[in-house]
């Protein structure tokens, strides 16, 4: 889908971005965020520099089942948002894992997954988020593709049997998630939107590194969604990306891989 031409993408250190940010950013005491995803701590232990901020997002991938959560409770004091990624559930159930996220989690440390989290006059808007594989145009390939291609179908298990993942499982997720959004942005708020999802809201945001009907696993077509919000918080993609979408202020900070260049800054901090 080609974006719409009004709302292109700037980056937040061009001159009309600074312009738009100044003119949407009016709190009184500004809230400051440090923002990290995909820090894969199953392949190495990541420790954060010391901050100074009211909240920390983790917007997914951070270590397998519970233990991005524990890892959470032991490294920040501060309150914390916490959206799961699809690794989270590797060696596990897609619905019980979370359950046993809930938890694990500390008073400080919040687990959310399609809900709303308000602090002063920002709220946030929570969820993994998942695909729904139309975003190159053909569900049943991209579907076919990604079932074949994606560890996803391997390494998580679904249903009452605890088969292994299917398409049509991630699909509910993603139609769940997206009502869930549309009804909350939809609703009237005094105050900053900020929207955390793991997967990444469209295809312009998720950098270049997936091509072909496999990328249709990596991002959504929530283009309409995006213009209700005032930032929007994501992962996934291991690109790190801090974008203008219209009002929307995009913003990914991945660390990836061992040795993956993702341009991750571990200082990555959004005032509010």
């Amino acid at each position: 889908m080609a974006m719409p031409r009004s709302s292109a993408i700037y980056h937040w250190s061009d001159p009309l971005a600074q312009k738009r940010l100044a003119a949407i950013s009016a709190l009184e005491t500004p809230m400051k965020i440090l923002i990290y995803s995909d820090l894969h701590n199953e392949f190495d232990r990541f420790v954060p520099p010391p901050a100074n901020v009211d909240l920390v997002v983790l917007a997914g991938d951070i270590d397998l089942l519970a233990r991005g959560v524990k890892w959470a409770n032991d490294t920040f004091e501060t309150d914390v948002i916490y959206c799961s990624g699809n690794h989270e559930f590797y060696k596990g159930h897609i619905d019980r894992t979370m359950e046993k996220m809930k938890a694990a989690a500390a008073a400080n440390v919040h687990v959310l997954d399609n809900e709303v989290w308000t602090s002063g006059s920002v709220r946030f808007l929570v969820g993994t988020g998942w695909t729904d594989f139309g975003s190159t145009g053909d569900v049943v390939a991209a579907s076919s593709v990604c079932a074949s291609g994606m560890n996803d179908f391997r390494m998580i298990r679904a249903g009452s049997g605890y088969r292994r993942l299917r398409p049509a499982d991630v699909i509910e997720k993603n139609r769940i998630a997206t009502e869930f959004l549309g009804q909350e942005l939809a609703k009237p708020f005094n105050g900053k939107t900020v929207v955390v999802s793991h997967h990444c809201p469209f295809s312009e945001a998720a950098g270049d590194e997936h091509v072909g009907h496999i990328s249709a696993a990596y991002y959504n077509r929530w283009y309409t969604l995006a213009e209700l919000a005032d930032f929007w918080i994501f992962g996934h993609t291991h690109q790190a990306i801090d974008s203008l979408y219209g009002r929307c202020r995009l913003i990914s900070n991945p660390r990836g891989y061992p040795q993956e260049q993702t341009g991750f800054n571990p200082y990555k901090i959004l005032e509010i």
